[in-house]
């Protein structure tokens, strides 16, 4: 399923068909001098959420002339991640970006330019932010505009986690009103990595207090940025990206109260599951649409909710994984309290 300790960040546009590699403290090996680059991203990428601290640690002792090219993007996304979300430290994650650029060369991917820009706007590098975003536009064959819309939304999604329920909400609505234009724009360069963004950024508006999910503009681009991922994903996604933003879709409207819509989200992404994955390989995405499923039904106050619930009941106790198992009860959890603060 696409989520993180978060519950809900979606992975999609980095390994979208698989869930990401969460280990248990017992699984994660001590830090060594001795490690190469790719140890170190690997232990950094482990546990960036569950330790951010070692994980920054991590970071700082990787060399990424040790790296494989194919693992800068990833270094490129644990720099914004780790560094300028979750410590403010963006400074350091502009001078990252720098070496990750320089190191990839003409092998910098798409990917990589868009994280270095997000870097360089965040840190207040105009012209860097210039440069790494037209390079963006370049290797994705993309207008400049759709790329400056991209790093611009991408920017907000890594900002808005250290401010205020209104700020956040503004910030998000201001970084959306381009996008509207794009989708009626020909060519799908960048509208992959449009529903990634959006898809994390719903994600993070979505974790927030309850209360914070009363402030009118919050709410407005909640649900607009989570329309816009699923917008996105229908142009460029497979059926398992399209599965997934109905699941976001869902969770979004049932955190605002809209239990038909959250239900209707849900209902389309299972059809999706009912037509292309017959051998159940996605039952983990199963087992949570149908949860959010019923947590539709129950604030619509329709009926089948005991039924959808006792299908994703069933569903989960095949899990067989703690931290699924984990995810699925703090789900719950969640659910339940939003439940009581709608009168359900």
């Amino acid at each position: 399923m696409p989520l993180s300790s978060g519950h809900a960040r979606y992975v999609l546009g980095y390994d979208a068909a698989a869930l990401p590699l969460v280990r248990t403290m017992s699984d994660r090996p001590d830090p060594s001098p001795t490690l190469d680059g790719d140890a170190l991203l690997a232990q950094a990428d482990a546990i960036h959420d569950d330790e951010p601290r070692r994980a920054l640690d991590l970071l700082r002792a990787l060399d990424p002339a040790t790296l494989p090219t194919t693992r800068l993007e990833r270094l490129s996304f644990l720099l914004d991640h780790v560094f300028g979300e979750k410590f403010d430290l963006w400074a350091e994650a502009l001078a990252g970006q720098r070496v990750v650029v320089q190191q990839a060369g003409a092998q910098a991917t798409p990917g990589i330019f868009r994280h270095a820009a997000i870097a360089a706007q965040v840190a207040g590098d105009v012209a860097l932010a210039r440069l790494w975003t037209q390079a963006l536009a370049a290797s994705s064959d993309a207008p400049l505009a759709k790329a400056r819309a991209l790093v611009s939304l991408g920017a907000v999604g890594f900002s808005v986690s250290r401010l205020g329920a209104e700020s956040a909400g503004r910030m998000t609505l201001h970084a959306l009103q381009p996008l509207a234009a794009l989708h009626a724009s020909p060519g799908g360069g960048l509208d992959a990595a449009f529903g990634t963004v959006a898809n994390n950024l719903a994600s993070e508006l979505l974790e927030r207090p309850l209360d914070d999910l009363a402030q009118p503009d919050l709410r407005t681009a909640l649900h607009l940025v989570a329309e816009h991922a699923q917008r996105f994903w229908r142009r460029a996604g497979t059926w398992v990206n399209r599965e997934r933003a109905h699941y976001l879709s869902a969770m979004v409207a049932n955190a605002l109260g809209h239990g038909a819509d959250g239900a209707a989200q849900a209902r389309a992404g299972l059809a999706l599951l009912d037509q292309f994955d017959a051998a159940g390989a996605e039952n983990v995405d199963r087992a949570f649409l149908e949860q959010e499923l019923a947590m539709g039904l129950r604030l619509a106050e329709q009926a089948g909710r005991a039924e959808a619930l006792a299908r994703a009941l069933a569903l989960a106790a095949q899990f067989g994984q703690a931290w699924l198992d984990r995810w699925f009860a703090d789900r719950s959890t969640r659910n339940d309290a939003l439940a009581t603060r709608y009168g359900r």
